[in-house]
């Protein structure tokens, strides 16, 4: 362990970014390098530790199931009655996906880190404003992937083991319809939206070794699959005040398409349409009026670090 890395008042910088990088932080995609694997606390005992003491509301573990028409389905199971080191067993060798969510509420020590990082970005962007921030500490097994999705708020990845392989799409309507942009930003559908193997030509593609971070613009929709060794990562979603704009402007627009049977056309974050779609998102917000279209999310599996996968389906017999 690095006293230097996790020590509060440490002077030097946790990430290795260029000032003309840290000016575009959050406007496009950026790779820059991060120190956070020096921290000691992403080693095996660490994690099973991590993972046992973890608020369960806080944790959800994932599984991909391939439907009859190819496709791929996420699912979500539990880990109930499980020690920390029988379920980082079950991911080694399974095929499993955990996120530890909010570790600004949970896991102080892992989230002082990514506050360093956004600490050192700012220093070298004094303009940059961030709030908002949710992190959170994902845990992969070596064959897993993540399906074509996008995410509701600009993204920062920080790579800490294993090999993964980031694939980062145009944002723009061909990879990403106004329709399904505002059904995730409503929360009607999984983050997961429509993908075609011809985007593939059109992508950014980042081969992710440990220390390595990568930072890309809201919702622009993206990809992974692991390479090697059981993959942990930390995401941190955040706002800028542009992207709390955008994503009121985006919301107005699927409320008014679905409330008001208007077709709206721009996503421009600025001047008084702009401003009034914000105030129109955060009266629909507080009213509760699209509640009822959101996802329910249904637990199907129970992690199980004896079987082949890391788990079972809820409901069939459990090895012995």
């Amino acid at each position: 362990m690095s006293p230097d890395v996790m020590s509060p008042d440490a002077k030097s910088s946790i990430i290795d970014i260029s000032k003309e990088d840290a000016e575009k932080f959050s406007l496009t995609s950026l790779r820059f390098k991060h120190r956070f694997a020096e921290s000691g606390l992403f080693e095996d005992d660490a994690l099973a530790e991590l993972i046992e003491t973890y608020p369960g509301h806080l944790m959800t573990v994932y599984t991909t199931t391939q439907q009859p028409d190819g496709s791929y389905l996420w699912r979500y199971g539990s880990i109930s009655g499980l020690t920390g080191e029988q379920v980082l067993e079950a991911i080694q060798h399974g095929h499993l996906w955990l996120n530890l969510q909010h570790i600004e509420d949970a896991a102080p020590r892992h989230a002082a880190l990514v506050q360093r990082a956004f600490g050192d970005i700012a220093n070298l962007n004094p303009g940059l404003r961030t709030f908002r921030h949710n992190t959170g500490i994902l845990i992969s097994s070596p064959d897993m992937s993540v399906l074509y999705h996008c995410d509701i708020p600009p993204i920062a990845l920080w790579h800490i083991r294993g090999r993964k392989r980031l694939w980062l799409y145009p944002d723009t309507d061909e990879f990403l319809s106004p329709e399904n942009r505002e059904r995730v930003v409503l929360r009607e559908q999984e983050e997961e939206v429509p993908y075609s193997p011809s985007f593939d030509q059109h992508a950014k593609v980042f081969d992710l070794e440990v220390g390595d971070a990568v930072a890309w613009k809201q919702q622009a929709p993206h990809r992974v699959d692991n390479l090697d060794g059981l993959n942990v990562s930390i995401t941190t979603s955040y706002y800028t005040p542009e992207a709390q704009r955008f994503y009121g402007v985006v919301f107005a627009n699927g409320a008014m398409r679905r409330l008001l049977g208007v077709t709206p056309t721009s996503r421009n974050t600025t001047g008084v349409a702009a401003m009034a779609k914000c105030a129109f998102a955060a009266g629909i917000k507080y009213s509760g009026l699209l509640k009822s279209r959101e996802r329910v999310l249904q637990t199907s599996f129970q992690v199980d670090p004896r079987e082949e996968l890391g788990y079972v389906e809820l409901g069939a017999p459990q090895g012995a």
